[in-house]
């Protein structure tokens, strides 16, 4: 291969979809630093194996000596070639955006259209995001995660097309203030101090102002950018304003942020993946102040897909999910390792924490 590693096109590609001859372009680390494989290798089934072994979720691998697993689905192939394009897209974006304080409209409307367009076509894919995001550059996957989800929950809400292409490109502007915030406010705003906070909170302030200023804006989107942070019963932000002034657009890309924001990576163990089962619990529990259409419409169609998962409960043990409780899906019903099944809704303090491989 005469083409240099530095003029290959590096993505992420989760841990199942790992075939032999793919190359690493970066390090497979520990937890603790260890370097386990170097950049360059090519992957052998021997190395696949034994990542499996250490439970490595995903790594990062050059595109020109890849082929995805002929065993996936064509259409959830064709999705994850675009999700990766659309993060490519998107941080150029908001490198454009923080130099020129201009939005490329053109290149985020194709972007929102593809990820609408492909989560239309392969069904379900919200499951497989969280197999790709690293730590860093949390926005930019928020951004896109938020979009594809915002336009699956749009579908699932029988929108017609152009809406669900415009949901999508609002979940995937929603927060694009934050391009204009220090980058120490990003990461782990829950664990700011208040007044670095109040700080954070002025991300909507400034996404509105960025978007306001484009040409012809719907303003369906500029009230979703604005918006998404409020709640139906006025305890959100920055207006506090109530149910029947929330744009319907708002209260879609609320949900799909407030389920991807649950869905973080762990970074202090990024073996594990954060549970959609709590996730899916927070939104029940916030249903009211969200929308309780919106959020049961997307716990009903999610439920069916989450059935077999492998999880480690609160109490550290482990098995296999069986059985969705859609009221209490954090609450389901789990066969152990030891074949014993345990009916979470009927255990006062155990809850599915974790998905693991």
């Amino acid at each position: 291969m005469n083409e240099t590693a530095e003029n290959r096109k590096i993505i992420h590609q989760p841990f199942e979809y790992l075939v032999p001859g793919m190359q690493l372009s970066r390090d497979v680390c520990s937890t603790d630093g260890k370097v386990l494989v170097s950049k360059n290798s090519i992957l052998t089934q021997s190395t696949i194996q034994k990542l499996s072994n250490w439970q490595i979720p995903s790594v990062f691998v050059y595109t020109e000596v890849t082929t995805l697993n002929p065993l996936l689905d064509p259409k959830l192939q064709k999705f994850l070639n675009t999700y990766n394009q659309s993060v490519s897209v998107v941080q150029q974006a908001f490198d454009d955006i923080r130099t020129t304080q201009n939005i490329p409209l053109d290149a985020f409307t194709v972007t929102a259209d593809e990820l609408a367009a492909g989560v239309a076509e392969a069904g379900n894919v919200i499951d497989r995001l969280y197999n790709l995001p690293p730590c860093d550059d949390y926005t930019i996957y928020h951004s896109v995660n938020v979009s594809a989800i915002s336009a699956l929950i749009a579908t699932w809400l029988n929108y017609p097309p152009d809406s669900v292409n415009a949901i999508s490109l609002a979940g995937l502007l929603h927060d694009v203030g934050k391009s204009r915030l220090p980058v120490e406010l990003l990461n782990r705003p829950n664990r700011l101090p208040p007044d670095l906070y109040e700080q954070y909170m002025q991300h909507v302030a400034h996404g509105y102002d960025l978007v306001s200023k484009i040409p012809n804006i719907s303003q369906s989107i500029t009230a979703a950018v604005f918006q998404h942070h409020e709640r139906r019963d006025g305890s959100g932000y920055p207006g506090g304003i109530t149910d029947y002034y929330i744009h319907p657009y708002a209260k879609i890309v609320a949900v799909a942020d407030l389920y991807d924001e649950g869905m973080t990576i762990n970074c202090e163990n990024p073996q594990l993946k954060l549970s959609p089962y709590l996730s899916l619990q927070k939104l029940r529990d916030e249903a009211y102040r969200l929308d309780p259409k919106i959020c049961i419409t997307f716990i009903d169609n999610m439920t069916n897909f989450l059935s077999g998962n492998r999880v480690i409960l609160t109490d550290g043990r482990q098995g296999r999910v069986v059985y969705i409780n859609k009221y209490q899906p954090a609450r389901s019903m789990v066969q152990l390792d030891n074949g014993i099944v345990l009916d979470l809704s009927e255990q006062n303090e155990l809850t599915i924490h974790y998905i693991v491989r």
